[in-house]
This record gives structure tokens, C-alpha cells and sequence, in this order.
């Protein structure tokens, strides 16, 4: 017997020792996405590239971005990772990650700029046109909100802004539960 291609391991083995026992268990009992969408989101989040996620999962690059397809339809946003992750930890079926027991970084106001157009899935370059910023202050910004975060990846700031309380829990959710007939949002 062949092993399938892209056949993935158990995604529970993959965040067992990544995440707290706390979001482990919350997330391997969520019947909100499967686990394998589950998994890759928060390894995303957790600051690994698309390349360490798919290995971690035993997938190929394809299937990974099949999965992420999969997972930004379901969520109805765009495919850009810390809009996936931020989009995910907003609805009210999701998992979100625990605080952090450390007080929240002062961001600064280009900070916030940057760590809001990552969680609105704006690139660098609509925010340079935007703001008539260059890109190269841009990326300067951004390595300083990733050094105030502790974060690896634009996606991993998201998660840690969330861990942080810098997003209510109840960010995105009143936005993402469906609306009755007849109802104004």
C-alpha cells in the first residue's frame, strides 16, 4: 500500500508541545474547521513559514495552499496570512490563544498603523501609496513592532497582539455571526 502524497499527520501531535494546554484542548474540540485548517492557521500563527508548516503537517507547499484557500473561503476573508490569522481569532468559534500574563508593549502610532494594516491584510506597498510612506521606513516600523512583540512573522504579531488583549476578545465577531432576514447588522 502507497502512502497517499499528500496524506498529513495528526494535527494534534504538530501543536501538542506548541501551544498551551489551555488552547490545545480547546482547539482539538473545535468542530468549527477541521483540525488540519485548525493546525495550519495556528502555525501561522505561531510565526512558521508556509515551508515549516507544510513539513510540520507531512504536506506539500500545494496542499498547504489548498488548505489556506480552504480555510480564507470558510472565514470569508482574503488569503494573506495575518488576515487569515486575525480574521480566524475574531470569530466567535475559533480558539483564541491565552493572554500573556506580561503587560502589553507601548506600540507607537506607526506601530499601530502596521500592526492594523497586517491584521486588514494591507500590503506594504497599499500602505506606502496610502500613507506616502517609504517602503523602507515601512520595514523599519515593522521591525520595531515585531521586536515590541516578540514575533517572528507579520501573522505571529497578529497572534501576539491578540495574546497581548491589543484586539478585544470580541473583536470580528459580531461582524462574522450571521445576520436574520429582515435585521439590519
Amino acid at each position: 500500500m502507497h502512502a497517499h502524497a499528500d496524506a498529513a499527520v495528526q494535527p494534534g501531535f504538530v501543536l501538542a508541545s506548541l501551544v498551551s494546554p489551555t488552547e490545545y484542548k480547546a482547539l482539538m474540540a473545535s468542530t468549527f474547521l477541521s483540525p488540519e485548517l485548525l493546525t495550519a492557521i495556528t502555525l501561522i500563527a505561531l510565526g512558521r513559514t508556509r515551508q515549516q508548516t507544510a513539513t510540520a503537517l507531512g504536506i506539500t507547499l500545494g496542499a498547504l495552499d489548498r488548505l489556506l484557500i480552504k480555510a480564507a473561503t470558510t472565514l470569508g476573508c482574503r488569503s494573506r496570512m495575518p488576515l487569515l490569522v486575525h480574521t480566524a481569532y475574531g470569530h466567535g468559534e475559533y480558539p483564541t490563544p491565552g493572554e500573556l500574563g506580561d503587560p502589553a508593549p507601548d506600540l507607537n502610532s506607526d506601530e499601530w498603523m502596521v500592526l492594523l494594516a497586517h491584521s486588514g491584510g494591507f500590503t506594504f506597498k497599499h500602505l506606502s501609496q496610502a500613507r506616502k510612506l517609504s517602503l523602507f521606513d515601512l520595514t523599519d516600523i515593522n521591525r520595531s513592532l515585531l521586536a515590541k512583540l516578540d514575533a517572528l512573522t507579520p501573522a505571529h504579531a497578529v497572534r501576539r497582539a491578540w495574546q497581548y488583549g491589543l484586539f478585544p476578545r470580541d473583536c470580528g465577531q459580531a461582524a462574522n455571526k450571521p445576520v436574520a432576514e429582515g435585521s439590519t447588522p
